[in-house]
C-alpha cells in the first residue's frame, strides 16, 4: 500500500467515525421530536403499569440524560433491549433478521452485476441491431417504473395468475425469485446504461482498431480489453448501488413478508420502539459507510490517477 493510499484510508476512518456520530445524534433527536411514544397505543395497560414502564425506560428524563445513558451502553457494546419486546435484545433481533436481508441483497447485487455486464456486452457487440434496441428499450422501461410497481405486478402474474413462484417468505430457492427481480430490475437498468456507454466509448478507441487489424476476434477484444478499460465508472457506481439496494429492500421485504431487517425497521417505527430504531439505524449506518469507504479505497487502488490524488 502506497503512502498516499494509506493516508486516504486513515482519513476515511476518521470520516466514518464522524458520520456515525452525526447519524446517531440526528436519529436520536428526530425520534424524540416525533409525536407519540412506545406505550401510547397500549390502552389495555393499567395506568400504574404504564407509568412504571415509562419510568423504567426513563422516557421522561431529559434528552441529555437519555442520550448520555444510551451512549454509555453503546460504548460498552450494548445496543439495549427492545421496548416493545423486552424479552429480546436489539442485538438478537438484528442477528435473526440479518441473514435474510444479506442473502437477498447479496444475490440481488450479484444478479445485477452479471446481468448488466452480459447485456451491455451483447448490446455493444450487436450494435444497430434488434439486440441493442431490445436492451435499450428494456432498460428504459425498468428505469421508468419503481419497485412499488414491479413488485405487485410480478406477484399478480407469476404468483397468482400463473402460479409459478411463491409470493411470501424465503424458505426455498424459488421464494427468492420474485423479491430478487423486484429489487434488481431498476438498479440493473441504471448499470446497463452506464456500462454500455462506457463500453461503446472504449470500443471506438484506436487500440480496438489495432487489435482488429491483428486478427483478434470481436468477443476477445470486448472481454479482454474494452471491458477492463470500462470498469472505473462501473466500480464507482457500486457504492451508491449497494446503498440503493439496502434501502430499497425495506419495501421489498414488507411486500413479500420477508422476516429481515427492513421489516423489523418498519415495525419498530410504527411501534415507536426507540432502542430498536436506534440499533437498526446505527447498524445500517455502519454497513453503508463501510461499503462506500471500501469502494472508494478500491477505486484509489485500481486507478493510478486517483492514487496520485489520494
Amino acid at each position: 500500500m502506497s503512502e498516499n493510499v494509506f493516508r486516504f484510508v486513515v482519513k476515511k476512518i476518521f470520516e466514518m467515525i464522524a458520520s456515525l456520530v452525526i447519524l446517531a445524534a440526528l436519529t436520536f433527536f428526530l425520534l424524540k421530536a416525533l409525536p407519540g411514544g412506545p406505550f401510547d397505543d397500549e390502552t389495555a395497560l393499567n395506568p400504574l403499569v404504564k407509568e412504571k414502564l415509562i419510568s423504567h425506560w426513563k422516557i421522561e428524563d431529559s434528552w441529555f440524560q437519555q442520550a448520555t445513558s444510551y451512549l454509555v451502553g453503546l460504548v460498552q457494546g450494548d445496543l439495549g433491549v427492545s421496548m416493545i419486546r423486552p424479552e429480546r435484545t436489539v442485538g438478537e433481533i438484528i442477528t435473526q433478521g440479518l441473514s435474510n436481508t444479506l442473502s437477498l441483497n447479496a444475490l440481488a447485487l450479484a444478479f445485477i452485476i452479471v446481468g448488466a455486464i452480459a447485456l451491455s456486452l451483447l448490446a455493444v457487440r450487436f450494435r444497430d441491431t434488434w439486440v441493442e434496441r431490445f436492451v435499450d428499450q428494456s432498460a428504459i422501461a425498468f428505469l421508468s417504473l419503481p419497485s412499488l410497481f414491479w413488485g405487485p405486478l410480478l406477484i399478480y402474474f407469476f404468483g397468482f395468475y400463473w402460479n409459478l413462484f411463491p409470493v411470501a417468505f424465503l424458505t426455498s430457492p424459488s421464494h427468492y425469485v420474485l423479491p430478487l427481480l423486484t429489487l434488481s430490475l431498476r438498479p440493473m437498468a441504471s448499470l446497463i446504461r452506464l456500462l454500455k456507454n462506457s463500453l461503446a466509448q472504449n470500443f471506438s478507441q484506436d487500440y480496438v482498431r489495432t487489435a482488429r487489424a491483428k486478427g483478434v476476434g470481436t468477443w476477445s477484444i470486448l472481454w479482454n480489453h474494452v471491458l477492463k478499460n470500462s470498469l472505473i465508472p462501473f466500480l464507482s457506481y457500486l457504492g451508491p448501488l449497494t446503498v440503493s439496494l439496502l434501502s430499497g429492500s425495506f419495501l421489498v421485504e414488507v411486500l413479500f413478508a420477508v422476516p429481515g431487517l427492513g421489516t423489523e425497521f418498519i415495525a419498530a417505527l410504527n411501534d415507536r420502539d426507540y432502542t430498536l430504531i436506534m440499533g437498526l439505524t446505527l447498524f445500517y449506518g455502519v454497513l453503508l459507510i463501510l461499503i462506500n469507504s471500501l469502494v472508494d479505497v478500491l477505486l484509489k487502488v485500481a486507478d493510478p490517477r486517483l492514487r496520485e490524488e489520494a
